[in-house]
């Protein structure tokens, strides 16, 4: 009986380890069972940030060179923060590669939220022309390659590419001299004996616009000296416009009171009047590049 006994425990215990393997394994199934579900729940809660490329304009620019600026948008409406874009970038000018680099953002994007993402590129015009010897005032067409690189949880590194193409604004000094010479009228008062009371001295100035851009003319004054006489500044009015490769003709027109008719005068006896000489400061604006700055220089003739 005894024997029995043993027997039948040693059975009943035998079946409760095997349970207890089932038990287990069940167990462990269902844990990665879980653990699958839940990681592809998390990859399908994880979304994709959303990159655009926002404009890509000259910003600044002055006779020595230019600078490039690409703005990209980024959005992040994870409810965890990203990192910024590593962004690798080319610039090519009629098709042939000119410089390259890239642009490590620091920081991160915060969850829910979205930035903008800016990155400059600066060259001069001897480096342009340097490298791009068959560079010309037609052809002077850029195009820039850009991949955004972002290392997203569960999804992996993602890449977004972009290309953007354009013209090179090629600014140059003008060509500044006399359209007509300066030309001298005197108002008398009239009567018996008539004295000077005033006067005017008209002339005009040519400019050629060497650019392959065209310019509007924001400022231009200068000072007129007759011997040893200069004249109040004058100034061109309104903001007239001169093509690429065009001339245009800016008139001027300096009043005169009494004391500038004596001096003049006075140079006139002296026999100085042949000797003026005209200083100056332009700026241009550039019309198809709204974003440029205004540029300029002086001038001295």
């Amino acid at each position: 009986m005894n024997k029995d006994k043993s027997m039948t425990a040693g059975i009943d215990r035998k079946r409760r380890i095997k349970m207890k393997r089932k038990l287990s394994l069940m167990a462990a199934v269902l844990i990665c069972g879980l653990m699958c579900n839940t990681c592809d729940l998390f990859k399908e809660m994880v979304k994709a940030p959303e990159l655009s490329l926002k404009s890509v304009d000259f910003t600044k620019i002055d006779f020595n060179g230019l600078t490039l600026l690409s703005k990209v948008d980024v959005r992040n409406d994870n409810s965890i923060d990203i990192p910024l874009p590593k962004i690798d970038w080319d610039l090519h000018i009629i098709d042939n590669p000119f410089v390259n680099g890239i642009i490590q953002s620091e920081g991160s994007l915060k969850s829910r939220g979205s930035t903008e993402v800016e990155f400059p590129v600066s060259f001069t015009y001897v480096d342009l022309i340097n490298a791009i010897v068959a560079l010309t005032d037609d052809n002077a067409k850029y195009k820039i390659n850009m991949i955004a690189h972002i290392p997203v949880p569960q999804l992996g590194d993602m890449e977004w590419p972009f290309e953007h193409e354009g013209k090179i604004p090629l600014m140059r000094a003008p060509d500044i001299n006399f359209g007509t010479l300066p030309k001298l009228t005197i108002t008398n008062s009239g009567g018996l004996i008539p004295l000077p009371t005033g006067g005017k001295i008209d002339f005009s100035l040519n400019l050629k616009n060497k650019s392959n851009v065209a310019v509007s003319v924001k400022d231009l004054s200068c000072v007129l000296t007759i011997g040893n006489h200069s004249l109040p500044p004058g100034g061109v009015e309104g903001n007239p416009k001169i093509n690429a490769g065009e001339t245009g003709t800016i008139p001027f027109s300096f009043s005169l009171n009494t004391a500038d008719i004596a001096a003049i005068t006075t140079n006139i006896i002296s026999g100085n009047i042949s000797n003026y000489n005209l200083k100056g400061n332009y700026k241009f604006g550039i019309p198809d590049f709204p974003l440029l700055n205004e540029v300029g220089d002086s001038f001295d003739f």
